[in-house]
């Protein structure tokens, strides 16, 4: 029995591909580069991005289950109207 092997990951890619790869939209992807949130190297007049630190990045933000409790809370908050329920 042979194992299925996993597609191949990128060393680096350019905004433009982060859609497709990461599902981050190429204007948010550029709006994170200019907050710092991962270094980019040029290549000629490419800019490129290691697929390695965009994954350190999305490593740092939150769980879908760490941000739940601030939604719930929020959403109670607007049912409640003079400290009873609307």
């Amino acid at each position: 029995m042979s194992a299925v092997p996993s597609p191949a990951r990128p060393i680096s890619v350019r905004p433009d591909d982060f859609q497709a790869i990461y599902g981050i939209s190429r204007s948010r992807v550029y709006e994170l580069i200019a907050e710092g949130a991962f270094p980019v190297r040029k290549v000629g007049r490419s800019t490129i991005v290691f697929t390695e630190d965009v994954e350190r990045y999305l490593k740092t933000l939150p769980t879908g289950l760490d941000a739940a409790p601030e939604k719930a809370t929020s959403a109670r908050k607007a049912k409640t109207v003079g400290g009873r329920n609307a």
